[in-house]
This record gives C-alpha cells, sequence and structure tokens, in this order.
C-alpha cells in the first residue's frame, strides 16, 4: 500500500533534511544512515537489526522499538524520543564513539546476554533525559573521555555497576535515581562528577566510590540503604552540600589516601560501622549533622587532619570521635547523649576544640593516651564519669565552665603520668574532686574557681602541682610523695619592659 516495501528503500532515495514516517509493523532490516534524516514510528514499530550512524551525521528517531537486533552504533549526531532499545544480541546495546547522543524519554531495557546498556568513548557527548536502564549484566553505562549528562533518568537493578566512569569523564547527574545494583552503583576514577538532587540507594555493596584524582561536587542528594560503605573515596577531591547519608551496614564515608574534602550542611545517621571513617586525608565539616549510630561517630586515623565546626555529633553506641596519630579541631559544636565517651585521642593526636559543648555522656567526656589536647571556651556538663582524662598526655584547658558533674568517686579531670595547664576556669558545686593527678603528674592550675568543689584537687604517686590565685587549702588531698605549691609573682615593669621575676613558690600543704 506505500510507496516502499522497507525503510533502508526509504533511506536510500531520501534527500538530507527529509522526513520518513515508519508505519505499524515488524522491521527485519539494520539501518546505515549517512544522511541527515527524520525517522518517526506511526503506530507500533519495532526494528530487528543493526543501527550505525555514520560520522558527521545528524538523524532523529522517535517513536521506535529497537528489539533483538544488533545494537545502535552512533559515530555522528542521534536524537532519540520515545524510544525502547531491548534485547538486544551482542554485549552493548548502544555504543557512541566521536560522535554524539541526545536520548528523551527511552529506556534501555537489558537481557543476560547484554553486559552494557550504553558504551561512550572517544570525546564523544551524550545527554540522557527522562530515560531508564535495567538490569545489564556489568554496567548500566560504562563510559571513558566523554561528556555524559543525566538528568530525571532512572538506573535500575544492574547486575554489577550502574555507572563505571573509566577516566577522563565529565559526568553531570541532575534529579537521577540509581537503585538496587550488586556493587558499587556509581565508580569513578580520574573524571570529574557533579550530582544534584539525586537519590542513591539499596544497593548490595558501594553506593558511591571515587578514586585515582576524581573530583565530585554534590549538591542536595541522598545516598543510602547500602549493604556495604555508602560513599568511599580514595585520592580525590570532594565538596558536598545538603546531603544525607544514612542506614548502611558499613560506614557512611570513607575517605582515605590523601583524599580533600569539604562537607557543609550534611547529615549522617544509623550507620552500623564508624559514620565517618577518615584515613591520612584533609577534610572540613561545617554544620553538619553526625547522630544515631551503632559504632562511633567520626573515626580519624593515620596522619589525617580533621576540622569540624558547628557540628552536631550524638547518641552514638561507642565514642563519637576518635583520633588516632591525627588532628582533629572542633570549634562551636556540640557532642552529647551517647552511650560511651566523648572523644577518644591515642598515638600522638593532636586535638584542639574552642567553644564547644560536650555533655550527657556515659563515659569519658575526652580520653587521650599519649597525645595532646588543648581546649578554649568550651563547656563539660553532666559528667557521670571522668570529665577529662589524660594519660601519658600532654594537655591545655583554658577559660572553660565545668558543670553539672554528678556525684562520683572520678575527678573531673584526671592526669596519669601527664603535664598540662588549667587556667581561668570556672566549676559549679560538685560532690566529686576537681582534679586528680597520679603517676609523676606535673600541673599547673592558674586562676581557676574550684571553691565550691568537694575536693579541689587529690595528688598522688610522685606528682606536682602548681597553683596560683583562688588557692583554698582546707580540703586539699596529697600523698606523702607528692606536692601542692603555690605560685606568687606577677609581671612587674622595669625600664618600660616587662620581665617576669622567678617564682617565690611556698608549699601550701
Amino acid at each position: 500500500m506505500h510507496r516502499y516495501q522497507s525503510i533502508g528503500q526509504a533511506i536510500e532515495e531520501a534527500m538530507p533534511g527529509d522526513m520518513i514516517e515508519i508505519r505499524d509493523g515488524i522491521y527485519e532490516e539494520s539501518l546505515d544512515i549517512s544522511k541527515r534524516l527524520t525517522l518517526y514510528g506511526v503506530g507500533n514499530v519495532t526494528i530487528k537489526g543493526g543501527v550505525f550512524i555514520r560520522y558527521q551525521t545528524h538523524v532523529d528517531m522517535r517513536n521506535l522499538r529497537f528489539r533483538q537486533g544488533q545494537g545502535l552504533y552512533i559515530k555522528g549526531d542521534l536524537q532519540l524520543e520515545n524510544c525502547i532499545i531491548e534485547e538486544q544480541l551482542i554485549r552493548t546495546q548502544m555504543m557512541v564513539s566521536y560522535g554524539s547522543l541526545l536520548m528523551k524519554n527511552c529506556a534501555v531495557l537489558a537481557t543476560s546476554l547484554n553486559h552494557f546498556g550504553l558504551r561512550v568513548a572517544n570525546g564523544s557527548s551524550v545527554i540522557l533525559v527522562d530515560t531508564t536502564f535495567e538490569h545489564h549484566v556489568k554496567a548500566q553505562i560504562i563510559a571513558q573521555n566523554c561528556e555524559l549528562t543525566l538528568t530525571n533518568c532512572l538506573l535500575l537493578e544492574g547486575k554489577k555497576h550502574g555507572i563505571f566512569a573509566i577516566r577522563h569523564v565529565k559526568l553531570v547527574l541532575e534529579d537521577c535515581e540509581i537503585h538496587g545494583h550488586a556493587k558499587a552503583q556509581i565508580i569513578a576514577a580520574a573524571s570529574e562528577m557533579a550530582m544534584t538532587n539525586c537519590l542513591v540507594h539499596q544497593g548490595q555493596g558501594v553506593g558511591i566510590q571515587l578514586f585515582d584524582g576524581t573530583t565530585l561536587r554534590m549538591d542536595g542528594c541522598e545516598i543510602k540503604e547500602h549493604l556495604d560503605t555508602n560513599m568511599v573515596v580514595h585520592r580525590s577531591e570532594l565538596m558536598i552540600a545538603d546531603s544525607i547519608f544514612s542506614d548502611g551496614q558499613g560506614h557512611g564515608l570513607y575517605l582515605g589516601e590523601k583524599t580533600e574534602a569539604k562537607l557543609y550542611d550534611c547529615q549522617f545517621y544509623r550507620h552500623v560501622k564508624a559514620q565517618i571513617l577518615i584515613e591520612n586525608s584533609q577534610v572540613e565539616f561545617r554544620k553538619c549533622h553526625i547522630r544515631n549510630g551503632m559504632a562511633v561517630g567520626v573515626a580519624i586515623v593515620d596522619e589525617a587532619d580533621v576540622s569540624l565546626t558547628e557540628c552536631q555529633i550524638q547518641n552514638h553506641q561507642q565514642f563519637h570521635i576518635i583520633v588516632d596519630a591525627s588532628g582533629l579541631q572542633l570549634r562551636q559544636s556540640t557532642i552529647q547523649f551517647g552511650q560511651s565517651g566523648g572523644i577518644y585521642g591515642n598515638d600522638h593526636a593532636k586535638i584542639m576544640m574552642q567553644h564547644t559543648m560536650i555533655r550527657e555522656l556515659q563515659s569519658h567526656h575526652i580520653y587521650i593516651n599519649n597525645a595532646r589536647l588543648f581546649t578554649q571556651y568550651c563547656n563539660f556538663e553532666q559528667m557521670q564519669g571522668n570529665g577529662i582524662t589524660c594519660i601519658d598526655a600532654i594537655f591545655e584547658v583554658a577559660h572553660s565552665y565545668f558543670k553539672d558533674g554528678q556525684e562520683s568517686p572520678y575527678a573531673m579531670i584526671w592526669s596519669d603520668q601527664s603535664m598540662g595547664r588549667i587556667e581561668h576556669c570556672t566549676v559549679d558545686e560538685a560532690a566529686r574532686p576537681f582534679l586528680a593527678l597520679s603517676n609523676k603528674s606535673l600541673m599547673e592550675m592558674r586562676h581557676t574557681d574550684i571553691h565550691a568543689v568537694k575536693a579541689p584537687a587529690v595528688v598522688q604517686e610522685n606528682s606536682q602541682l602548681f597553683v596560683q590565685g583562688q588557692v583554698h587549702t582546707g580540703t586539699w588531698q596529697k600523698d606523702a610523695a607528692s606536692k601542692v605549691s603555690s605560685i606568687e609573682g606577677m609581671q612587674v615593669m622595669k625600664d618600660h619592659k616587662i620581665e617576669i621575676p622567678k617564682h617565690d613558690i611556698k608549699k601550701i600543704i
């Protein structure tokens, strides 16, 4: 009834710019297109054969189903709209090389024969809009040396990966959902990624894995419910804002091997392992919430350098923060509501705290062993165990406030074989010692108000305490091997220069 009996005949006779209307039917033929054309289906049109778009050729295709063919190979410029690509008889259903592809409202559906839904390489550019990929054996999308943008797309239940960006890929994802892959849902190496308002969830392995110098900018995304870590990063760079990491069986976020990261206004909660694990990396958190973890809140190890500013860290079953052979700066933050302790520092860790509150923990507020601690303008409230425990450590506590120390045999500050200074601190009334020194500790306490404490200090085991200002001698305790001494003397002016005379030390016990 029509002029042409095959699509190939129409293509052969068409002039560049022509439109070819394809009526209902199954067309068992391959298409080799080397001129600018538009092909559109009217009704139910199925093409069983390969499609090859030649170099520097622009083709539009609409309302077509490509089924059980030899795949689509694009070296030119192809636009697909309202199309289905399924059950191709080769491993890669679509291949873009030295070309470009725009897909709108399409679906790429796999059988067990189809390893890849889309392969993009060799400087190609691909834009996917409202498009779905399902059930591919290896990766739904594999990309190398290309630009790839996905908007409002679905990648569902692949047998291995959702997106595999090998290297030199510029990948942009907006309003996408990636769900249910058996291994890492997104892998990127030596590439550049941007994610906005995406949901990556319920994978059998890792959610997102980045390495080898990849950069990621993420905003408004949610990464959750993976059987492994929600995000794993090695030797890469991150900037993440307003995103959620939750409900993972591993870590929420693992940063390792000299990664650099900045996270703003993010949330981490309900992970089985440490919610954030940072190893040998440099990381900055600001206005983040880390809460309700089954283990540690933040673990910082192996010469990492981490800062947390205006963060809320609460309700973890183990220490809220562990710092091992690393540095931590904590500013204007709150640590509270824990079944264990607040901060644990070990192996030459360096912990600096300013304008931070630690409260309502069932164990130590701060515990450091062979580490350094410096606090200024901090609040330690509602202590059940020791407030600050220092073993073989160096520490300084300045301009800080100790409040609501419950009745306990533990001291608010305990120093064992350590050196430290306490100055300009305030202590509320408490039925426990403020300070305990043991095992050759050496301590200096300046201008600290401890008159309301049941026992200002207990000094034992060859320890020494030097006190300046506000000395109340009635309830000090020490053994015969230790001493508590008063420091007298202030700076004086001489010939317009400030001189510090030798201290006149007097034993007060």
